[in-house]
């Protein structure tokens, strides 16, 4: 493939490489002859009819690459929509090729479909991957409607490459890495890539100890706790306990002003305190919340076969610290009955709320 749809938020359509079968489609987009579009892009007549006999084999010189992409960058909104859609919809149509277009179409659907069952994802979870690969944030109903009706743009089938390789790698590294999928800079990082709604949305169990634990109170609404726990989730919160001694150490550590993380601390058990409270009766055992005071060590979340590790380093604030995602696999158990343990051994080890 040798173009690139580009269009998103109304910009027009791009080439990565112009050949002749480009070339023909922009010359009919524009609706010119052939010896009028020879002038219009400074060239011999010969020339653009070389162009258009070699079709897909014929690569225009460098500079007639950028004439090219000139036109097409000051042809009409109009005619870039012709040349848009003899690219993407029918081909043949404009170039005089057999009609194979639509089993094209239904070939790039398919490959964006298959991708992301060989990746075992949800269609949440390869929007995310794919925002990675892309730049730019694909929304679900996109990924969707790219597996069923319309042709997915020319970027999307590169990245689908991309990630196609990035996980044939991590295939061949599986035993190296055991069941670590990703590795993120800072907490910043990781919950754009994979928001709070996307992390504990439609999880049954989900287990966290950390020192505030923001990501589960900050970052995800009561609304949507109240949601998620009437429907049959259960939670277990563990905090660094806010009179303890362990989380003025921390204080000291991170240069906060002394009460500042034990009154953010409060401010997030209340909250989680108050979704439980406004829980009919029956299901507030559901939500179990509890504090401990030990040296702060991880921040820990498991959403299910989910877990988000973060260490606690020394003169570097939590939301700064790399955060890495792992997946249980029960094939080959590697870090996260680690930090499963972890979890349970100072949930057990904490003074219920």
């Amino acid at each position: 493939m040798t173009y690139l749809d580009a269009r998103r938020g109304g910009t027009m359509t791009t080439v990565q490489r112009w050949t002749g079968q480009e070339s023909k489609a922009l010359r009919h987009a524009l609706r010119m002859s052939v010896r009028d579009f020879a002038t219009h892009l400074g060239v011999a007549e010969r020339t653009v009819s070389k162009w258009e006999a070699g079709a897909a084999t014929i690569t225009p010189r460098p500079e007639m690459q950028a004439a090219l992409d000139t036109a097409l960058g000051k042809a009409s909104s109009e005619a870039r929509s012709r040349f848009s859609s003899a690219l993407h919809v029918s081909l043949s149509a404009s170039v005089g090729a057999p009609s194979v277009q639509p089993d094209l179409a239904a070939a790039a659907r398919e490959q964006v479909a298959r991708t992301r069952r060989a990746l075992g994802l949800s269609v949440e979870e390869f929007a995310s991957v794919l925002s990675a690969a892309l730049m730019w944030r694909p929304s679900v109903g996109e990924v969707i409607t790219w597996e069923t009706t319309t042709v997915p743009p020319g970027d999307v089938i590169l990245a689908l490459k991309k990630i196609t390789g990035q996980a044939e790698m991590s295939s061949a590294n599986s035993e190296r890495l055991g069941d670590l999928v990703a590795v993120y800079r800072s907490r910043s990082e990781f919950s754009t890539y994979l928001p709070p709604n996307q992390l504990l949305g439609g999880a049954k169990e989900v287990r966290a100890v950390g020192l505030s634990l923001n990501l589960l109170t900050q970052s995800f609404a009561d609304r949507r706790w109240h949601d998620l726990i009437e429907s049959g989730t259960r939670a277990r919160c563990l905090f660094l306990d806010p009179a303890g001694s362990a989380i003025r150490a921390r204080e000291k550590e991170e240069a906060f002003p002394a009460g500042q993380l034990s009154g953010l601390t409060i401010l997030n058990i209340e909250t989680l305190k108050r979704v439980r409270d406004r829980l009919p009766e029956h299901l507030r055992d559901r939500m179990e919340l509890a504090v401990y005071d030990d040296t702060l060590r991880f921040n820990v979340v498991l959403a299910d076969d989910t877990c988000i590790a973060q260490p606690y380093l020394t003169k570097s604030r939590g939301v700064d610290s790399p955060a890495f995602v792992i997946r249980r696999r029960p094939d080959h158990p590697c870090l996260y009955p680690v930090f499963e343990q972890f979890f349970e051994t100072q949930w057990e080890r904490g003074l219920k709320l």
